[in-house]
């Protein structure tokens, strides 16, 4: 099971890669707004998503989960912490 901190380390990498780089990886916070502060669309939070559960070999089953309680890089790291143990 990985830690928050490789989850967040890998979350930061994947934003940057999903924004094209004109997010750095470096200047994302944990505390960042992944939506009005980072940017990030709908399609790119789905990318960011499938890339997060490609590494972490994971599927999230979206029914049931409250993405509105989702919108910070570190809210999203706990819950992909969280899935790993379904």
């Amino acid at each position: 099971m990985k830690s928050k901190e490789e989850i967040l380390a890998r979350l930061k990498e994947v934003v940057e890669g999903v924004s094209l780089g004109s997010r750095k990886a470096s200047s994302i916070s944990d505390s960042d707004m992944l939506i009005t502060g980072l940017g990030l669309d709908s399609l790119d939070y789905a990318s960011v998503l499938l890339g997060m559960e490609q590494w972490l070999g994971i599927h999230i089953r979206e029914e049931g989960v409250n993405w509105r309680e989702i919108q910070s890089v570190s809210q999203l790291a706990d819950f992909l912490r969280n899935e790993q143990g379904r």
